[in-house]
């Protein structure tokens, strides 16, 4: 098979990175509807639709919405995402929005750790009707 060949890659699918390289820095606000790769730095807000990866050597300083996040570089500040992962490199620091975190061992994060959503959080009101008051008394005689 030749490297032109019609049969050569993903002729159907648009699978899209794009790459920030190692010595590049931004500062400002990036708006994504594909994979981003993130090998330098940057500082401010960034929205990807897809799945957005923090290289050994990157760095991101400020809040992300991403579907997916890797992390094996730097990451400080304020994250929102279905998915994170912590790899063995990677460092976090702030506050991770995500119902799915991960972090292998060697991985870091200081911070903490809230629900994707406040509409996903299922809040029970305390009821004191005599019906709980009995109920609690059971369980505590049984203990």
């Amino acid at each position: 098979m030749g490297l032109f060949s019609q049969h050569a890659g993903n002729q159907g699918k648009h699978s899209v990175t794009t790459v920030i390289a190692q010595g590049c820095t931004i500062n400002g606000n990036l708006r994504l509807s594909c994979d981003l790769q993130i090998d330098g730095y940057i500082e401010g807000k960034i929205v990807s639709e897809k799945t957005l990866v923090i290289s050994v050597g990157g760095r991101i300083k400020g809040e992300l919405t991403a579907d997916k996040v890797i992390i094996n570089g730097m990451f400080e500040g304020e994250c929102f995402a279905n998915s994170v992962e912590i790899l063995p490199q990677g460092k976090a620091h702030g506050t991770i929005h995500c119902d799915d975190l991960s972090i292998e061992r060697g991985g870091s994060f200081i911070g903490k750790t809230l629900p994707a959503s406040a509409e996903q959080v299922i809040s029970l009101p305390k009821s004191d009707s005599p019906e709980d008051k009995i109920l609690a008394n059971k369980s505590a005689d049984q203990a």
